[in-house]
């Protein structure tokens, strides 16, 4: 994931979110991510683990290119849930509970 972080900045993610159209599901992971990343509360380990993922949906030619229509965001989606799980598994053993959380 290392390599992708490099391609993540907030206007490449405004763009890329952009460009997705009606890309529901990806487009909800990604603002997920990048709220938890952008939170102050979040382990460092966690925002990094946000800015790997993001940069990974940003770059067009990750492992399946974005210029395959359905499986080029496919595998963006199936990263950013991934993401997802590997930090709320790690990340809510380690938390205080908290009464609402949205």
């Amino acid at each position: 994931m290392s390599n992708y972080s490099r391609a993540y900045s907030d206007q490449a993610l405004k763009s890329k979110l952009g460009s997705l159209g009606a890309l529901k599901d990806l487009i909800d992971a990604a603002k997920r991510i990048h709220a938890l990343m952008r939170d102050p509360a979040t382990p460092i380990w966690v925002k990094g683990v946000c800015i790997a993922a993001l940069g990974y949906l940003i770059l067009p030619t990750d492992v399946v290119s974005d210029f395959i229509p359905v499986l080029g965001h496919g595998d963006d989606l199936a990263m950013l849930t991934a993401a997802l799980s590997a930090i709320a598994s790690h990340w809510q053993e380690n938390r205080p509970a908290v009464a609402s959380e949205e």
